[in-house]
């Protein structure tokens, strides 16, 4: 079960990482954009790939539920199994945010290319919360904990089987119409069975 738990905590650190390098290679074009007004933007690019990284998750994690709630996988999944693994898959960010606020530098502008390394690069699609709550601890722990949180509601919405495409009507609902019976009576059912019949007697000489 651990090892369930973990392969799919890594599923959403996987996400995060793919999220993350459309956050680096597009930055670049991005600075080349807003020019002087590049940090006054940057949060609204964050909360741009902040969306993506979301779809991600929410896609990922709900096809992770659907599965595992079939019978033949034995697994038992829970609602909230989305959250315990989304904790797993934020546990290098966090290591790396930790690190980052533990180790010092004598040189002043060290310190501050290594603050921005952290939180315009490595934690770019979380950066906007950073920004809103300002540098704290606390800003840190929301801005981290918002991960777990779109894995529980994507894995919560497949564990019940809800699409959000359906609930607003993006997604039409294929309904399949049941063919309507013959009766009995009616000359072109009978034409039918022996049609049937003929058919089966065909088979039952080869």
């Amino acid at each position: 079960m651990l090892k369930n738990h973990v392969k799919s905590g890594l599923k959403v650190f996987g996400n995060y990482v793919a999220a993350l390098l459309i956050y680096v290679i597009l930055l670049y074009t991005f600075m080349a954009i807003t020019g002087e007004s590049f940090t006054t933007w940057l949060p609204l690019y964050s909360i741009i790939m902040f969306l993506i990284m979301a779809m991600m998750l929410y896609t990922d994690l709900w096809h992770l539920a659907v599965k595992e709630k079939r019978p033949q996988y034995n697994l038992n999944p829970y609602p909230l199994k989305g959250l315990v693994v989304g904790l797993i898959g934020v546990v290098p960010l966090v290591l790396i945010t930790v690190l980052e606020h533990l180790i010092t530098f004598n040189d002043e502008v060290f310190n501050t290319l290594k603050t921005r390394i952290t939180d315009g690069v490595l934690l770019g699609p979380l950066y906007f919360i950073i920004a809103l709550l300002g540098k704290t601890t606390l800003s840190y722990a929301v801005a981290l904990l918002a991960v777990p949180l779109l894995s529980m509601l994507g894995y919560m919405l497949g564990h019940y089987d809800i699409q959000i495409r359906r609930k607003l009507g993006l997604k039409k609902e294929v309904v399949y119409e049941k063919k309507q019976e013959l009766s009995p009576w009616n000359p072109a059912r009978k034409l039918d069975d022996e049609g049937k019949k003929k058919k089966s007697k065909n088979k039952k000489r080869y």
